[in-house]
């Protein structure tokens, strides 16, 4: 099974590298501002405007570079709004969402408000499936639905359907507007961030969900995190971690990989990176939290190119879409938007070319879906796959079952494998991973994370000279793992 999820991503790679080399290093960058959408042309030194709404954001690029989806504020709405009969919100207003093909600039509506009731369906910002043929979102109508009876849709490129993927979807905790959580659709299933509270509890807690639109399953998981808290989620993102997909969380100063499976968190010794999905070499860019002097956090952005670490001078409140910088076909440069203008960072020249101004000024400045900065080259996020010592944490989940052996081991110690037979390793904290090796009597590994309760057995990921993954301390009343 493991040669042919392989063999299947190579094909995937194949596939949409062969779309990702057709593009130019010339290739436009395409870019929110003032409502609408535009095409950036570095190599004309030209920008057009591509939609004329004034109530759109976006866009939001397909893996394989060749679509991007975005949303517009529905017409009704903003007609209510204009007469004062709705009022304005910090929440998600009523929204469409679009579809672009960029070959040839030719646009589709991929949602409308059919169906809808007069206040109209409230709509998260899509995301892409891994491999560019569907777009999934969560949808409500306020009027009709409550907030435990949202959906997931997904739109098939393939058929032009839409259909449900899952229903009865509780968006947690809501205040006086209703803010429709983002997903990310990885590997790993979509995922989505919600906050509800625990009973006896004045403050709600963060959770994490995970949907498998395969086998059609969700998970759910606690954090442990709290929405007052310093220690909150800022941004996630699905992240290659070793060769797996796991979730990249940002916890103010630092980054932790959670794994859907078995909602195991180990602590990332450094930030994810950001590069061309498509390049071997390339930039790739690194996101460091840096505190500022009002108790917030900035992210300053720095890229590692030919052995070498570059300021590129870019600062960003986030690590999410609105703030993401964007990368080039060739992967020599960086884009962000920065006002009316593209600013451009050049690959181990060190300076910035801040081009392109734009006069055009938007007609509307309310309602506009939650923006998205600008697109260029399709991307993903690597870590490095170091591990801080003793950095993990466990996220409590339902599917959690009680371990009959108490845990004697812990993260940032060492251990030995007891005699007997070997022990095996697997790729996640389950019975179910896949078994990637084994580690035989007397050999030592360093413990990075655990332990994590799943089938039985208490799981630590370790790792030593020749390997690294999730192996069981013990069972049957006997211990396989012993602290060195």
């Amino acid at each position: 099974m493991r040669r042919i999820l392989a063999l299947l991503a190579l094909c995937a790679a194949l596939l949409g590298a062969g779309g990702a080399g057709a593009q130019s290093i010339h290739q436009p960058i395409y870019g929110y501002r003032a409502g609408d959408i535009w095409r950036f042309d570095l190599a004309a030194n030209t920008v057009t405007q591509l939609t004329a709404w004034g109530y759109n954001s976006g866009p939001i690029l397909s893996p394989d570079g060749r679509h991007i989806a975005f949303m517009s504020t529905s017409a009704d709405y903003v007609a209510q709004f204009e007469a004062g009969k709705a009022r304005q919100t910090a929440g998600s207003a009523p929204a469409n969402i679009w579809l672009m093909d960029i070959a040839g600039e030719s646009f589709r509506l991929a949602a409308d408000q059919a169906g809808a009731s007069a206040r109209g369906y409230l709509r998260s910002l899509p995301s892409w499936s891994p491999d560019s043929r569907r777009l999934a979102w969560l949808q409500l109508d306020p009027l009709v639905q409550d907030l435990d009876a949202a959906t997931l849709q997904v739109h098939s490129l393939d058929t032009g359907e839409t259909s449900t993927l899952l229903g009865n979807v509780n968006l947690g905790y809501q205040g006086v507007n209703i803010r429709m959580p983002s997903l990310r659709w990885g590997a790993g299933g979509i995922a989505w961030l919600l906050y509800t509270y625990l009973q006896g509890d004045t403050n709600p807690f963060l959770f994490i969900n995970f949907f498998q639109p395969s086998a059609g399953a969700i998970a759910q998981y606690n954090l442990g995190l709290k929405a007052a808290g310093d220690n909150t989620v800022r941004d996630f993102e699905w992240v290659n971690h070793l060769g797996r997909s796991m979730l990249g969380l940002q916890i103010q100063d630092h980054w932790e990989a959670l794994d859907p499976q078995s909602g195991s968190r180990i602590r990332l010794l450094e930030p994810p990176r950001l590069k061309n999905r498509y390049l071997a070499g390339g930039l790739q860019l690194i996101p460091r939290s840096v505190a500022k002097g009002d108790g917030d956090w900035e992210i300053h952005w720095h890229a590692a190119a030919g052995g070498n670490i570059y300021n590129t001078g870019y600062r960003s409140a986030r690590v999410n879409r609105n703030d993401r910088p964007a990368l080039s076909s060739d992967g020599a440069r960086m884009a962000w938007r920065n006002g009316d203008r593209i600013s451009t960072w050049h690959r181990g020249i060190g300076d910035v070319d801040r081009a392109l101004a734009s006069d055009a000024s938007s007609r509307h400045a309310f309602p506009i879906p939650q923006p998205i900065s600008v697109v260029w080259a399709p991307t993903e996020w690597v870590t490095t796959g170091a591990v801080a010592p003793g950095g993990a944490a466990q996220a409590t989940g339902a599917s959690d079952s009680s371990c009959a052996l108490p845990s004697l081991l812990s993260a940032g110690t060492q251990a030995v494998v007891s005699p007997g037979p070997a022990n095996r390793v697997r790729d996640g904290a389950s019975l179910s991973a896949e078994v990637i090796g084994r580690i035989q009597a007397g050999v030592v590994v360093a413990i990075e994370a655990g332990p994590v309760c799943a089938d039985g057995y208490h799981w630590y990921y370790i790792r030593n000279a020749s390997i690294r993954g999730w192996t069981a301390e013990g069972g049957d009343g006997e211990y396989w793992l012993l602290r060195r």
